[in-house]
């Protein structure tokens, strides 16, 4: 007879924590509270088509961004300063531009009764107050300024790429939830037959205690995905604006595009990922120093950041391609377990398996799809975390 052992449930175990793992950067993200979904489509940017997607209840890996921008409380709250300060602004630029036309008003008046002093008094308040409204005009043109800009900017990618890493994380246990419920089943089965084998002697105490303890691991396995799921949509919803309470639905992210790899240049990504990083851009932007000593500190800095950047873009193009290599294995062991199983469901149809031996095989099938599932998250993560550094998201260190 063909029994799954205790040790390939171990395995089994091994990737279930090894997924639940990727949790922990994911829910220690910062504390971004959200606006619920709000908003109307007269205050954005957006087209009607876009805003009807980004309002429906199904929420999709390429929104986050733009959900991030307009549903974020801490960032549509920066934004909402912005919106009142420019209107302050132009409160205060039409309060002057009506007493600029007081004086204009008072200059006629002047000229008419030949009154030097005040034509003299309402030509000069004229002038002045048209130079503080073009300085104030100025000013409301040029708002946000571009340090605020920038530093909303990071602000919104820094949340989206938190904000994709749970959904990432999400994707793979849901995933791997479908997978451990057909296992939990086929757990079941298996020691009930184990059972019944006992009564009639041809099943030791051994075997059935091994079925019952794989039986016990699933069931642990599946109340950690559980738990991993809710923590995660505790975590996600509110960056996005969604009440965790009432959830949208959530489209499933499509196998990794492998493509991509392609795609990569390891020197270019490498000086984009410098350039854009805030802590390296504070380095270069620091005081340039009043002595030898000052002036040589500070370029030891930068180009220690610099190399430091320039080691983890490498590490990560690195993982890059031995993810790569973890998901073409684990690809090809998938299909040829899919072949392998239709092949298993025909012969148990026709009664050349017996039951036992179907649910050890069906249990194997389970397990590479399992490994090429986490595979596929590994991957897709390892190109996603590249694109954020390379963005100036990922620290060197």
């Amino acid at each position: 007879m063909h029994f799954y052992n205790f040790r390939t449930c171990r395995q089994t175990t091994a990737w279930i924590l090894a997924v639940v793992t990727v949790l922990t950067p994911v829910c220690s993200v910062p504390a971004y509270a959200a606006s619920g979904p709000a908003g109307d489509l007269e205050n954005t940017e957006y087209s009607s088509e876009t805003w009807a997607t980004l309002t429906d209840d199904v929420l999709e890996y390429d929104e986050v961004p733009d959900l991030v921008h307009s549903f974020n409380s801490t960032i549509t709250a920066q934004y909402d300063i912005l919106d009142r300060t420019k209107e302050d602004f132009k409160n205060a630029i039409n309060e002057l531009q009506f007493a600029k036309w007081d004086s204009k008003r008072l200059e006629e008046t002047a000229e008419d009764n030949g009154n030097t002093t005040d034509l003299i008094t309402a030509a000069t308040s004229q002038i002045i107050l048209s130079a503080v409204i073009t300085s104030l005009s100025s000013t409301v043109n040029n708002l946000p300024s571009r340090t605020t800009q920038a530093s909303l900017t990071k602000a919104e990618n820094t949340i989206s790429m938190y904000a994709q890493s749970a959904l990432i994380s999400y994707d793979s246990l849901r995933a791997t939830r479908e997978t451990l419920t057909q296992m939990k089943e086929l757990y079941d089965r298996q020691c009930q037959i184990l059972v019944r084998q006992q009564e009639l002697g041809m099943a030791t105490s051994t075997e059935v205690l091994e079925a019952r303890i794989n039986q016990l691991s699933a069931e642990s396995n599946l109340q950690a995905v559980d738990s991993g799921i809710t923590q995660l949509m505790n975590t996600l919803c509110p960056l996005l604006g969604y009440d965790p309470n009432d959830p949208p639905t959530i489209a499933a992210i499509p196998t990794v595009d492998v493509s991509r790899i392609d795609e990569l240049d390891l020197q270019y990504d490498t000086s984009k990922a410098i350039g854009n990083n805030s802590t390296l851009q504070d380095q270069r932007h620091s005081d340039k120093g009043r002595t030898d000593g000052e002036i040589t500190t500070r370029l030891a800095l930068i180009n220690d950041g610099d190399a430091r950047m320039t080691i983890k873009m490498q590490e990560l193009y690195n993982d890059v391609l031995a993810k790569q290599a973890a998901f073409e294995g684990a690809q090809a062991g998938y299909e040829s377990a899919q072949l392998s199983a239709a092949s298993y469901q025909k012969m148990y149809d026709l009664g050349m398996l017996s039951e036992t031996e179907y649910i050890a095989y069906m249990l194997s099938y389970y397990n590479e799809k399992a490994t090429y599932d986490s595979a596929d998250t590994g991957l897709l993560l390892a190109l996603e975390t590249y694109r954020w550094a390379k963005l100036g998201l990922v620290d060197p260190d």
